[in-house]
């Protein structure tokens, strides 16, 4: 099954890729499953990382403050979480993590979609208060002029991004961990899965062989009598 046929069917079947939410009165922030495997001959790169079906976790932040809600969304890779929820893990004081990705819907133009996500823990606010919601998570999404580095990867120019909408949530440790904890858990799953299946169709391909090989040489003896 080629990339096209797979992301149909997937897009197919009636399955939530919701992995976990959390609410305010104001505003929501949830994690979703867009997890790939890799081509089978890939052995060992578990997650798929095809340009246009890369494997990701997709942090989506939704502001119903106001008549008009925004949403904003950014592709989180699946390191990218576990590095996250390792630093949540070792319960550290101060954090900082920025990400700016830009991609173009139109290949023949430059200006591209971009998504900014950041995520911060503080201490204490500007005038020296223990903070009850220490982290801060952050999403942006605006446009920019996508540039090409020397390995064919992408960035937004220099002072060409413009933010289109914006949406924040302030939480607590507790709130923040659930979040990575579960988020980390499914990508855990996910990868121990990949390794089982093609363990399996490894076993299976060792198995069709030997079964080849005992038909083959029956089919000699018999021959051989003849």
């Amino acid at each position: 099954m080629n990339r096209k046929n797979r992301k149909e069917k997937e897009q197919n079947m009636d399955v939530s890729k919701q992995i976990c939410v959390h609410k305010t009165q104001n505003t929501l922030l949830e994690f979703n499953s867009f997890l790939r495997m890799a081509e089978p001959k890939e052995f060992w790169h578990l997650h798929e990382d095809f340009a246009s079906d890369y494997s990701r976790i997709r942090a989506v932040m939704v502001d119903y403050s106001k008549e008009d809600s925004i949403s904003v969304y950014a592709n989180l890779s699946p390191e990218i979480i576990k590095y996250v929820y390792s630093r949540i893990w070792n319960n550290v004081q101060e954090f900082k993590f920025f990400q700016q990705k830009i991609f173009c819907e139109d290949k023949n133009s430059n200006t591209g979609r971009v998504t900014v996500f950041s995520i911060q823990r503080k201490v204490r606010n500007n005038k020296g208060e223990v903070l009850n919601y220490p982290w801060v998570v952050r999403i942006q999404n605006g446009t920019g002029i996508a540039m090409h580095n020397a390995n064919g990867g992408q960035y937004c120019k220099k002072d060409s991004y413009r933010k289109e909408k914006e949406v924040t949530i302030q939480l607590k440790d507790e709130e923040i961990f659930t979040l990575f904890a579960r988020t980390s858990a499914v990508i855990r799953a996910f990868e121990q899965d990949c390794m089982t299946r093609r363990r399996q169709a490894g076993n299976f391909r060792n198995l069709y062989r030997m079964v080849e090989k005992l038909i083959v040489g029956t089919e000699e003896e018999k021959d051989n009598a003849a």
